[in-house]
């Protein structure tokens, strides 16, 4: 923009470490303040500072030591001239040129407090650049950072049960021989009861010949007492005779049932229940561990669920990241390659501490250049940190750009505009920041 403001020349007289420096800066490019330390450098600085910025830019000491006034005349490129006079009792702005309009209002038309001290966006932290970009370019990331920071956490929270439950399923036992499926025991159980069914009918049997062994016992018995009986009861003899007969008739019946029941009882044979039995304790170890193999695979089912949930976390996290980039990539930004990730600010893709010293002050630059696009310079303290090519790539991105920069070195070589001593210019010249012996 050809209409934005610069500074044309400078005046400045008894302000800190400054006796009297007049500095008619470059129209583009760098105007390159030299000397060595405390002669009034960064006090020139300081001074624009204060006449274009108001109060809050004012030293609390302003009046350089020994003197009782310090004055400060700043003529800009659109005409006006801002003038800021210190006196013990105070500072007052006075305003020449300004069609009617005077006062600070009228210098925060075109004056960006942000470019009068870069060097304190050079020294701010990863999230405040970004943070001043994005309130540069108006792009509020707040509501994706909350929601991708919710997603964070419970997908980390799932990565968490996924481990622990898939630890879990590779430490139960696995059997190969067991399977998967359980064993039932219906058949071994039905030939089980037909067994002991078998068997309770010959123990029934074996019941009843002892049954028959006591009764004819007692039949015995009983005969022989009748028997005893005979003579006493001659006369109920016939009838003692015929019932004793028939008794014993009956007793001889019933030894041959017993005979016969012997050798049927003779002939029996228990089956035997061992071979079931043990069938059926193995079908309960085989079952242990088949439920042993089903508790696995359930822990490893649910290890899968657990990460399927984080992927799908992770495709939520990366969609919220392609709409944060898509804001960002259509967002106004003040210069080619600006962008944030992560919180932090990044030119084509390398963070702050991966850029070189001239894409930081470029990309400072423009974002200072985008809070105020009326203003065409900008004021950066301290640049003795860079070697001559990273100022030389400066100077022609500035020159690109129709942009002014006014800078401090602790320096007295041929790449400064004006070397200061005791707070007084002692030379000036057009800088040479492509000689080689430089």
């Amino acid at each position: 923009m050809s209409d934005r403001v610069k500074v044309i020349s400078l005046e400045i007289e008894n302000v800190k470490r400054v006796q009297a420096v007049q500095i008619v800066p470059s129209a583009n490019g760098l105007t390159v303040i030299g000397g060595n330390n405390r002669q009034g450098k960064s006090s020139c600085l300081d001074a624009i500072c204060a006449a274009l910025g108001g109060e809050k830019f004012s030293p609390s000491m302003p009046i350089r030591e020994g003197e009782k006034k310090g004055v400060v005349t700043v003529e800009l490129s659109n005409g006006i001239t801002a003038k800021r006079i210190y006196t013990p009792g105070g500072s007052r702005l006075e305003i020449i040129g300004g069609e009617g309009k005077s006062g600070q209002n009228l210098l925060n038309e075109f004056i960006s407090a942000f470019a009068l001290d870069l060097s304190s966006f050079l020294q701010a932290s990863d999230k405040q650049k970004a943070t001043v970009l994005l309130d540069v370019i108006g792009v509020d990331l707040q509501p994706f950072e909350e929601k991708e920071k919710k997603l964070y956490a419970e997908r980390e929270n799932v990565g968490r049960l996924e481990k622990k439950v898939k630890g879990h399923a590779e430490s139960l036992p696995y059997n190969e021989d067991a399977g998967t499926e359980i064993a039932t025991a219906d058949s071994l159980m039905k030939q089980l009861k037909d067994v002991v069914s078998f068997n309770a009918k010959n123990r029934k049997t074996r019941q009843e010949m002892e049954d028959s062994k006591r009764r004819l016992e007692q039949l015995r018995k009983k005969g022989l007492e009748q028997q005893e009986r005979v003579e006493e009861l001659r006369e109920k003899l016939a009838e003692a005779e015929k019932t004793a007969q028939t008794t014993l008739g009956m007793g001889t019946s019933l030894e041959q049932d017993i005979k016969l029941a012997q050798a049927k009882v003779g002939e029996l044979v228990d089956q035997d229940e061992s071979d079931i039995k043990v069938k059926l304790d193995e079908i309960d170890n085989i079952n242990i561990k088949v439920r042993q193999n089903l508790d696995r695979e359930r822990a490893f089912s649910e290890a899968e669920g657990y990460h399927k949930e984080y992927n799908a976390l992770t495709a939520q996290i990366e969609e919220i990241r392609r709409e944060r980039i898509a804001l960002l990539e259509g967002a106004n930004m003040p210069l080619s390659g600006l962008s944030v990730e992560d919180g932090k600010l990044t030119y084509r893709g390398k963070p702050w501490d991966c850029m070189s010293h001239a894409e930081q002050l470029i990309a400072s630059t423009a974002i200072c250049q985008q809070t105020n696009k009326n203003m065409g310079f900008v004021l950066v303290d301290k640049l003795e940190a860079m070697d001559l090519g990273t100022m030389a790539e400066y100077q022609a991105w500035l020159e690109s750009e129709n942009l002014q920069a006014i800078t401090t070195r602790v320096s007295t070589g041929d790449e400064c505009s004006l070397i200061i001593e005791d707070g007084q210019v002692v030379s000036s010249k057009k800088p040479d920041l492509n000689n080689p012996q430089f």
